[in-house]
C-alpha cells in the first residue's frame, strides 16, 4: 500500500499526463521527421523500432529523470540499451522457465543464476551512477518549492529521506519502470504499426 501511494503522484496522476504531453508529441514528431530525412526510408527500407525504441525510452526518462537522449548512438543509451536487452533475453530463456516451473532443476542453473546476478548487477550500478546519483547531486546543489514541477525520482527519493523506503527500494523501482514500461509499450506500437502497414 505504501509503495503504491509514493508510486501514483509521480506516474499516474492527470498532473503528469498534462506535464509531459507535450514531450510526447515532440518524441512522436521527431520519430516522424527522422524517418523522412532519412534516404533510406524510401529505398532500402530502415529497421524502425531502433527509432522507436528510443523515443519510448525519451518518454520514460523525461518522466522519470527529466532526462532525454538525442541520438541512437548516444554512448549511454547504447549501454542501456544493451544491458536491458539482455536482461530481457535471459528472462525469456528455456532456462528461466526451466528453473521456475521445475524447481528440482535449479541445481543444474548455477551457470545460468550466475549470469543473471551479473547482469542485474550492472544494471543497477548503471541506474545509480548515472541517474539515480546525478539527481541527488543536482537535488542538493538545486533549491526546491513544493510549486515546482518534479520528475518521478524526485518523489521517490523524497520518500527515502522520509523513511519510507530504502536505497535498495529505490533503485529496484528505476530496474522495474526499465522493464515494464519501455519494452512492453514498444511492443504495442510495433504490433499496431504492423497491423496498419499489413491493413492500410
Amino acid at each position: 500500500r505504501k509503495m503504491r501511494r509514493i508510486m501514483t503522484v509521480p506516474f499516474f496522476t492527470n498532473k503528469v499526463v498534462q506535464q509531459y504531453r507535450h514531450g510526447w508529441e515532440f518524441e512522436a514528431q521527431s520519430v516522424v521527421d527522422d524517418v523522412k530525412k532519412n534516404p533510406e526510408s524510401a529505398t532500402k527500407g530502415i529497421v524502425l523500432r531502433r527509432r522507436l525504441q528510443m523515443m519510448m525510452y525519451n518518454n520514460m526518462y523525461r518522466i522519470m529523470f527529466d532526462s532525454r537522449f538525442d541520438k541512437e548512438d548516444d554512448p549511454l543509451f547504447t549501454k542501456l540499451k544493451a544491458l536491458n536487452g539482455e536482461r530481457s533475453r535471459l528472462a525469456q530463456s528455456f532456462e528461466y522457465n526451466y528453473g521456475d516451473f521445475i524447481p528440482i532443476l535449479r541445481p543444474f542453473l548455477r551457470g545460468y543464476l550466475k549470469v543473471c546476478k551479473e547482469v542485474k548487477e550492472r544494471r543497477l550500478k548503471l541506474f545509480k551512477d548515472y541517474f539515480v546519483d546525478e539527481r541527488k547531486k543536482l537535488g542538493s546543489t538545486k533549491p526546491s518549492s513544493n510549486n515546482e514541477l518534479k520528475c518521478a525520482i524526485d518523489h521517490i527519493l523524497e520518500a527515502q529521506q522520509k523513511g519510507e523506503i530504502n536505497e535498495d527500494n529505490v533503485l529496484y523501482i528505476v530496474e522495474n519502470i526499465n522493464v515494464a514500461a519501455i519494452e512492453t509499450a514498444l511492443w504495442s506500437i510495433e504490433w499496431g504499426i504492423a497491423e496498419l502497414v499489413n491493413h492500410p
